[in-house]
């Protein structure tokens, strides 16, 4: 076989692969979220601000023209000077700052990473939970739906029978009511149902997609190790930028270097009365070097206050952090508790369904043949609806409780459709 085809197979069931899940598709579309595109920017912003500061520390030229006017022009200082200019400068040494201030900037861009990684599993989370909320009510409605067919074919019979006098009417009434109320859930699932639908397209980017009753989320131990969450990790960086803020505050000495030179033009010098002459050349040049040291002898303590108020902040984000941890302990607890119970409820819910059937079937029989009243009949139509939702319902809320587990234990939602 080819290489040709062998790669043509294996995309065909790529494509197979993807359509067959509906739900894959939704969560690979939603890559392209707005709020995700939105993260993602503010990450590369904060990756210029980094080249930005590494700039800030590189030597510096600047180009300019000047011009000076003295009101009172004499021998050593003429009317007026102007001339273009070109000045180098180079910050040496800041006062041990630079090294703080490259540490804040890959702490936020760490963190700016991890909050992006925690909004796209928030909304993959979102979406699985609004998809299968979506199924639990496509399933009420066509439960739903075949009581009404029952209903609707007890309305044509106990019609007829009414009509030939064989049957009272307040049977036929009662039947009609039921039916009637059934209508006005369908209405009301409906529009939830709807709703769902829209929620799903916002976080997802699409519009038309299947609600596949079949879509379920791989098994995962509930002792699997805990992992921490992308939302916490942003945090952690965002800890290890504030304890860096201190370091911006010091009486360290500042050292930079200057060089300027200027191509002088003057004009106009007052020159008193002399006996004798006087010739004046003035420089066509001028070129300054210069070093400068500066440090800050007293200040009233602000220096001081500053870095003691970052490293307050610093501490009051690190209890932070550490009440955040301790928050997703507690919530993989619970979201493991809530796992398991979710899968015992569909084993109970199987069993109803199991017993409602029956019931329902031979209450059916009994009322056709007159043997039992309509409400006895209409109890085990309802119990039989009830039972359809419940069950269903277990399923897909199993499927919920899995995804709400895998997020909790830090794992990557995307891995497990």
């Amino acid at each position: 076989m080819s290489k040709k085809i062998m790669s043509l197979m294996v995309f065909c069931l790529f494509c197979i692969d993807i359509s067959a899940n509906p739900l894959k598709s939704l969560i690979i579309n939603a890559n392209n979220n707005p709020l995700l595109e939105s993260k993602n920017y503010q990450t590369q912003a904060l990756k210029e601000e980094k080249k930005a500061l590494y700039s800030g520390y590189l030597p510096k030229v600047e180009v300019g023209y000047a011009y000076q006017n003295i009101n009172n022009p004499d021998l050593f200082y003429p009317k007026s000077v102007n001339g273009p200019f070109v000045e180098a400068s180079w910050l040496l040494f800041d006062g041990l700052k630079r090294e703080g201030k490259f540490s804040i900037q890959d702490h936020k861009i760490k963190a700016s990473e991890f909050s992006a990684l925690s909004t796209k599993q928030q909304i993959f989370l979102k979406i699985i939970q609004e998809y299968f909320q979506a199924l639990s009510l496509k399933s009420k409605r066509k439960a739903l739906l075949s009581q009404q067919n029952e209903l609707e074919q007890s309305i044509i019979k106990y019609q007829t029978f009414f009509e030939s006098g064989l049957a009272s009417q307040d049977t036929l009434e009662a039947i009609k009511s039921q039916f009637a109320q059934n209508s006005y859930q369908l209405e009301n699932i409906d529009l939830a149902l709807e709703a769902r639908k829209e929620q799903i397209s916002l976080l997802s980017g699409v519009e038309n997609f299947l609600l596949d009753d079949l879509v379920n989320i791989k098994e995962i131990s509930a002792q699997t190790p805990q992992k921490q969450r992308a939302d916490l990790q942003a945090q952690f960086h965002y800890v290890k930028s504030l304890e860096n803020v201190s370091t911006q505050y010091t009486y360290l000495p500042t050292i930079a270097l200057s060089n300027r030179y200027t191509n002088y033009q003057y004009h106009n010098r007052n020159i008193p009365t002399l006996p004798f002459p006087i010739s004046i050349e003035d420089p066509k040049y001028q070129n300054i070097f210069g070093v400068s040291i500066s440090f800050v002898l007293f200040d009233s303590f602000a220096t001081l206050k500053a870095k003691e108020s970052a490293h307050l902040q610093a501490l009051a984000a690190n209890f932070e952090y550490a009440h955040q941890k301790d928050s997703q302990k507690r919530e993989r607890i619970i979201a493991q508790s809530a796992l398991e119970t979710a899968k015992e409820k569909i084993q109970w819910a199987f069993s109803a369904l199991t017993s409602a059937s029956i019931a329902y079937t031979y209450a059916k029989e009994k009322f056709n043949s007159q043997l039992i009243d309509y409400t006895q009949y209409l109890k085990a139509l309802s119990n039989l609806f009830n039972a359809q939702s419940f069950y269903d319902e277990a399923r897909f809320d199993y499927e919920i409780k899995k995804a709400e587990f895998l997020y909790s234990n830090g794992e990557n939602l995307e891995e497990f459709l």
